[in-house]
C-alpha cells in the first residue's frame, strides 16, 4: 500500500506542474487578453530554456550516482550544483533579448529555476513528492490569486510575482529536504559535465522534438497567437504525457519481465488510448471552445486528438530501448523527428499559421511512431 501510495504522488506531482501552468495560461488569457499574457509567456519561454541548457542531464546522472554510491550522495550533489553554477553567467545573454528591467528579473527567474530544479534528484531520491507537491501548490496559489487581484497587466509585476512564488517553493522544499544540515564537501570539477552530457543529449533531443514548434511560433506570428497556440499545445501535451504516467507504476517490470509480457502490456496501453483520446480531446474543445473562447473549427481539435495518440503506442518501445541500452537510436530518432517538424513547420507556417505549426506536429509524431515500429519489427 506505501508503494502505491509513492507511485500515486510522484504521478500527481508530476502532472500538477503542468496542469497548474495550463490552468495559469487559461484564465492569464481569460482575464488579462491574449496579447499581454503573450508578453509574460514570450519572457517565460526564454527563461525555461536557459534553465534546461544549464540542467546540462543532471537528474539523470545523479540518481545513477546516487544509486551507485550512496554514501557520497550529497557531496555529488553539491559537486554538480557548483559545477554548473559556473554555466549561470550565460544567463546574462537575456539582457539582448529584452529590456534592461525585464532582462535582470528574466535574469533572477532563472537563478531560481536551476536552484529548485537542482532539488529534484534529493526528492526523488528521499522519495520527497508530497513535500514538492505542497510547494507547487503553494506557488500556484501565489500566481493565480494575483491574476484576480490586478486589475490590469503589468509585464514586470508578474515577472516580481513568478520571482516571489519560486522563492517560496525553494525555500519549502529546502526546509523539507533539509540537505543543508548534511555535511559539506563538494569538488569543482569539468567531469560533472563530462558525466552528465549524454543526458543532457538525451534531453535536448527530446526537447527539440517537443518544445521547438512553440518558438517558432513566437518568433513568426503575433503575440496573441502565441498565446493561443500555447494552450492548445499544451492541453494535448498533458493528454499526450497521461501515456507516461500511466506506465511509471510498470517502469520497473518491463526491465525484469520477458517480451511476451512486455507485449502484454502494450495491447493494455493501446486499448486504453482511444478512450483517452477522444475523451480528452473532447473536454479540451469544451473549455477552449466555451469558457476561452478561441473560436477555432473542430478540425484543430482532431489534429491535436491525433497528436497526443502516437505517444500510447510507442512509449513502451522507448523503454525497452533504454532496457537494452540503445539510448543512441532515441537520440537518433529524436533528431530525425526534429528535423523533420521544424522543416514542416517552416513550410506551413506561413499559408496556415497555427493549423499548419499543429499539422507539422501532428505528422512528426505518427512519423516517430512508425519509426519505433519498424525498428522494433527489424532493428
Amino acid at each position: 500500500m506505501r508503494r502505491l501510495i509513492t507511485i500515486g504522488m510522484n504521478t500527481i506531482q508530476g502532472f500538477a506542474s503542468p496542469a497548474f501552468n495550463f490552468l495559469i495560461v487559461v484564465f492569464g488569457v481569460k482575464v488579462f487578453g491574449k496579447a499581454d499574457w503573450a508578453s509574460l509567456i514570450n519572457v517565460m519561454l526564454w527563461v525555461f530554456f536557459v534553465s534546461f541548457l544549464l540542467g546540462w542531464g543532471n537528474r539523470d546522472h545523479l540518481l545513477r550516482k546516487y544509486s551507485q554510491e550512496p554514501g557520497q550522495m550529497y557531496h555529488a550533489f553539491f559537486s554538480n550544483f557548483l559545477s554548473r553554477s559556473l554555466l549561470l553567467p550565460f544567463a546574462l545573454l537575456l539582457l539582448l533579448f529584452f529590456p534592461f528591467n525585464i532582462s535582470l528579473w528574466a535574469i533572477l527567474l532563472v537563478v531560481l529555476t536551476f536552484s529548485y530544479a537542482s532539488l529534484s534528484t534529493l526528492v526523488v531520491y528521499h522519495q520527497r513528492f508530497s513535500a514538492q507537491l505542497v510547494a507547487e501548490i503553494v506557488a500556484f496559489g501565489i500566481i493565480f490569486g494575483s491574476i484576480f487581484y490586478f486589475e490590469t497587466f503589468d509585464l514586470e509585476t508578474f515577472l516580481q510575482l513568478y520571482a516571489l512564488a519560486i522563492t517560496v517553493k525553494l525555500c519549502l522544499l529546502s526546509v523539507q529536504l533539509n540537505f543543508w544540515k548534511e555535511s559539506f564537501s563538494a569538488t569543482i570539477s569539468i567531469q560533472e559535465f563530462k558525466a552528465g552530457l549524454p543526458f543532457f543529449i538525451l534531453g535536448l533531443s527530446g526537447w527539440l522534438v517537443s518544445k521547438v514548434d512553440i518558438y517558432v511560433v513566437d518568433f513568426y506570428l503575433e503575440k496573441s497567437q502565441l498565446a493561443e497556440y500555447q494552450l492548445l499545445i499544451t492541453a494535448f501535451l498533458m493528454l499526450q504525457a497521461m501515456a507516461a504516467y500511466i506506465t511509471i507504476p510498470f517502469t520497473k517490470h518491463v526491465y525484469r519481465v520477458s517480451d511476451e509480457v512486455v507485449q502484454k502490456m502494450k495491447y493494455k496501453l493501446y486499448a486504453a488510448a482511444f478512450p483517452l483520446t477522444i475523451l480528452g480531446g473532447f473536454a479540451i474543445w469544451f473549455v477552449m471552445e466555451y469558457f476561452v473562447e478561441l473560436g477555432f473549427s473542430y478540425e484543430y481539435y482532431v489534429v491535436g486528438g491525433l497528436i497526443a495518440l502516437p505517444c500510447y503506442f510507442y512509449t513502451l518501445n522507448i523503454m525497452e530501448l533504454m532496457k537494452n541500452h540503445k539510448e543512441r537510436t532515441i537520440i537518433y530518432i529524436s533528431f530525425f523527428g526534429f528535423f523533420v517538424n521544424i522543416s514542416l513547420i517552416f513550410f506551413l507556417i506561413e499559408t496556415y499559421e497555427i493549423f499548419g505549426v499543429l499539422l507539422s506536429v501532428c505528422i512528426t509524431q505518427w512519423l516517430v511512431m512508425i519509426i519505433y515500429k519498424v525498428f522494433r519489427r527489424f532493428g
